[in-house]
């Protein structure tokens, strides 16, 4: 790690700090200094690893009011895991001073890479695996709601392995405060320069008004402007005229750079920050397409930027909240609506595809407030889920976006299909009340179609999620039956104060990966039943949270209390179908699939709308065995929602699992016509094509996919039909293209040294093969039965000609997947490759008996050395 700083003079040996210990870390060396302090070497001398440690504005110089708010955004960004971050270890006071203990990353930074090319810009190749991975880091950070506020070349480092490394998240934050300036050069006068870099800033973030991420877009653009050729166009000797520069002139054009990526760079520093990006993952998006020889997506209008801009997963589309959220008994008061819905600019489509937004609250909300917010968007999109039965309408849930990490409409539309987002906001008013916001939006031009705005008494949530969601379904136009607008005012409790614990609850479990989530779960949903016993609803959301408890701890007494109180749910009898469901996750979670199956079916007695009952119960059948029975579940989800692309989808994998090829290409026709702009559909219908040999339309859908959504797992499907034609050059490439979309999946390195070994370059195939292993026997320490995962490792183990590990690991694929076809094909493979042919064509033999077809074989050129032998010409006539 180095800092391409200019180092200052040490004026007093207060400075020198090598040799001395701070906390745990023992300083060694520095390494720079910059305006936030200086930075050294140093070994914790408890984990016994090299760390960067920063020291924090030495001497004092900081404020107390600075240093509270520089140790609280450093606890912060410490919660930040991406591979294109620089990870915050810990913070330690010593002496009265703040250190920052850093992840020490081996590397130059960027600053050096610029200066040693001169005025050479970055080749194009170099500069798309940079930039995307800074894109990469930036989202990642912004969906924590954590700006960073001095994006520069000397911020970011890269690694010898090409991993780039963005330092420094959300420290590097400008710590100065203007009192109200009134123009640029007032507020000059009053900044304290300890962190930023005016060169590098937004014009909004230099004139002192509010700012949110896309500042971090307008630095990453100037960085890219530097790395295509062009000088910093706002750097000068003094601040006054680097500001004045910043907000009245723009930069030269780029030279020499071709005019789809020029469009980039500029739109990400527009001097107003409405014509920017609306986050980090847009860029990406359009990084991406033009890298692949498309164009970038037109930039949205500027009038329509107050309604997109929500679309930043960021503290600025997040609730902003001032105080918590005080309980009170129930005090009637005036409850005020004001609506401010502009007139539709995109027409509603035939087929609404909502993507419900997960709930994005800033780091620093009241928890309560917080998790009021997550309950209220998780059960108002379970409401808006009952309205799809027999329309042309499909809610994908936040709770479905949130386990996938997805949080912003671009990214729904990209991954889901969607074609509408609904975002919620929640903002705290005097008075103890709550100001509800509402918008629907389009998910390809990010238009408001509508927004209002509702506020309610804090303690009236059955007012707040009613006008909700009456309101949404009036601007989504949907027709509702007298059942149907009854069920969206259903409570299941008289009593507001229980369900705003119910809610919370809710909320809490949303993220359920966290054990104090579920703990608060738990205590809400116990006071939602002291307020109400008989609150049905709560007492299976209380067994659904001991479920959760159980997934994580692993200890049985959670099974019996969830049990317990599902069953009360069902008991008490206005619990709906949730009983029912919880119960149904529990037999599932447990193998218990005949029950679960059963409890599916209840649930659907009394909910039929319910589409995730009815996949669940579909597929405790399958797992049960009783796949014509199955098979008719499906069917019927389908015959209930026909227009759930989800449905079509499932049922398509459903057949390609069977083999039956000609009904899962039906399927999936279907899902591309509900959602043509879904790029999963054609990666399944590429897989088919791979799976009966057709190759040439395998490459016609993988690269349709591509052209939707650039993805590993499009490339890969390309990357295996070249390989079936035996174009391995081909196929290396688009493996190489996974690779970098996704270098963690081991599926592509071991199939990228595959290509290289088929094409007779052992030697280039061996780096990727060990590659491969490297992530296997990663992921064998999460799961060591992954029989998947075990009969690749054996493959790239037989390909490296370790024949020993290649034997030990098919044994024990064998072992947990003794009827899997494709680890069956696979131990064909390995023992065709140690120059077993007798046991190559016995497993040849299995595999077709457990469902590979003889044309598919026949396809895998790998096992032409066999065709001249009678056991294989033998199977080959099989039917």
């Amino acid at each position: 790690m180095e800092e391409d700083i200019k180092t200052p003079p040490v004026t007093s040996s207060r400075d020198e700090v090598s040799g001395i210990t701070v906390g745990r870390f023992a300083i060694s060396h520095r390494l720079g200094a910059g305006g936030m302090g200086q930075v050294y070497s140093a070994e914790d001398t408890t984990l016994k690893r090299r760390v960067a440690i920063k020291r924090m504005t030495p001497g004092g110089k900081s404020s107390e009011e600075d240093r509270k708010r520089l140790l609280k955004e450093a606890q912060r960004s410490s919660a930040l895991n991406h591979p294109n971050i620089g990870s915050i270890h810990d913070v330690v006071e010593h002496a009265g001073e703040l250190w920052l203990v850093m992840e020490y990353v081996e590397g130059v930074t960027l600053r050096r890479r610029l200066k040693q090319l001169g005025k050479q810009p970055f080749s194009r190749d170099e500069f798309f695996a940079i930039a995307s991975q800074c894109c990469e880091g930036l989202q990642a950070a912004h969906e924590k709601g954590i700006i960073h506020g001095d994006i520069k070349p000397e911020n970011i480092m890269l690694t010898p392995g090409n991993r780039v490394k963005i330092l420094d998240f959300g420290v590097a934050r400008r710590m100065w405060q203007a009192a109200k300036p009134d123009d640029v050069t007032s507020s000059l006068e009053t900044m304290k320069p300890s962190g930023g870099t005016p060169a590098y800033m937004a014009p909004e973030v230099l004139l002192q008004k509010q700012n949110d991420g896309r500042s971090d877009l307008f630095s990453l653009g100037l960085v890219f402007y530097e790395m295509l050729g062009g000088e910093q166009p706002f750097h000068s000797d003094s601040i006054a005229t680097t500001v004045a520069k910043i907000v009245q002139v723009n930069p030269p054009p780029l030279k020499n750079v071709p005019q789809p990526l020029a469009k980039i760079i500029n739109r990400a520093i527009a001097k107003n920050p409405d014509a920017r990006y609306p986050n980090a993952g847009a860029v990406l998006e359009d990084l991406h397409r033009v890298q692949h020889g498309g164009s970038p997506r037109r930039d949205p209008a500027a009038s329509n930027w107050h309604q997109s801009r929500i679309l930043a997963a960021l503290a600025i589309a997040a609730v902003l909240v001032a105080g918590s959220l005080i309980y009170r008994s129930v005090r009637r008061s005036t409850n005020s609506a004001s609506t401010s819905a502009p007139a539709q600019t995109t027409a509603l489509p035939q087929t609404k595809i909502l993507a419900v937004l997960p709930f994005s609250p800033p780091a620093n909300a009241d928890p309560k407030l917080a998790a009021l917010g997550e309950g209220v968007v998780t059960n108002l999109a379970a409401k808006l889920s009952d309205l799809t039965e027999d329309r042309a309408f499909e809610v994908v849930t936040a709770q479905y976006l949130r386990d996938r990490k997805i949080t912003t409409l671009p990214d729904a539309a990209r991954n889901f299909g969607a074609n509408l987002g609904l975002i919620v906001t929640l903002e705290p008013q005097p008075s103890d009340q709550i100001k509800v916001t509402y918008s629907v939006l389009n998910a390809q031009s990010g238009a408001s179609l509508s927004s209002n705005t509702v506020t309610v008494a804090a303690v009236d949530v059955f007012s707040l999620e009613q006008r909700i969601a009456l309101g949404i379904v009036k601007d989504l136009r949907l027709q509702l039956r007298p059942d149907e607008e009854s069920a969206l005012q259903y409570h299941g409790t008289d009593n507001p104060a229980a369900y705003q614990f119910y809610l919370q609850a809710q909320g809490y479990l949303q993220d359920h990966t966290k054990a104090e989530n579920i703990d608060n779960a738990i205590a809400m949903a116990r006071e939602a039943l002291k307020l109400d016993p008989n609150f049905g609803m709560a007492k299976a959301l209380l067994g659904e949270s001991y479920w959760f408890m159980y997934s994580t701890t692993k200890q049985n007494q959670w099974i019996t209390l969830a049990k317990t109180n599902c069953d009360e749910a069902i008991k008490l009898g206005n619990a709906a179908a949730d009983g029912h469901i919880c119960l149904g996750q529990i037999d599932n979670g447990l193998g218990k699939y005949p029950e679960a199956a059963s409890e599916f079916q209840l649930a659907l007695g009394l909910e039929p709308a319910n589409e995730e009952s009815a996949l669940s119960l579909a597929l405790a059948l399958q797992h049960d065995g009783k796949v014509n029975e199955a098979e008719k579940a499906y069917q019927r989800a389908i015959q209930t929602h026909p227009n759930s692309r989800i449905g079509y989808a499932t049922l398509g994998a459903f057949y390609q699992a069977r083999n039956e090829h000609e009904k899962a290409l039906e399927m999936y026709d279907k899902v591309t016509q509900i959602a043509p702009e879904w790029y999963v559909a054609y990666v399944n219908i590429g897989s088919v094509y791979y799976d009966t040999g057709q190759y040439e339309k395998d490459i016609a859908a993988s690269q349709k996919s591509i052209t939707l959504r650039p993805t590993y797992a499009g490339y890969v499907n390309l990357g295996a039909a070249y390989f079936g034609l035996q174009k391995f050059s081909d196929a290396a490439a688009a493996y190489q293209e996974a690779a970098k979309l996704d270098p963690q999946q081991y599926v592509i390195w071991g199939n990228l040294g595959d290509a290289l070994y088929q094409s007779g370059n052992k030697a280039e195939a061996a780096a990727p093969l060990r590659k491969a292993v490297e992530l296997c026997s990663a992921q064998l320490k999460v799961n060591p039965h992954d029989s998947d995962v075990l009969s690749s490792l054996a493959g790239y183990y037989s390909e490296l000609g370790d024949a020993a590990n290649a034997r030990k690991y098919l044994a024990d694929a064998l072992r947990y997947g003794a009827n899997d076809k494709d680890v069956l094909i696979d131990a064909a493979s390995v023992y065709n490759r140690l120059g077993e042919s007798g046991l190559a064509v016995e497993w040849l033999g299995k595999a077709v008996r457990a469902g590979y077809t003889a044309d598919k074989i026949r396809s895998l050129h790998e096992f032409d050395n066999l065709a001249s032998t009678p056991g294989y010409q033998q199977l080959m006539k099989a039917k």
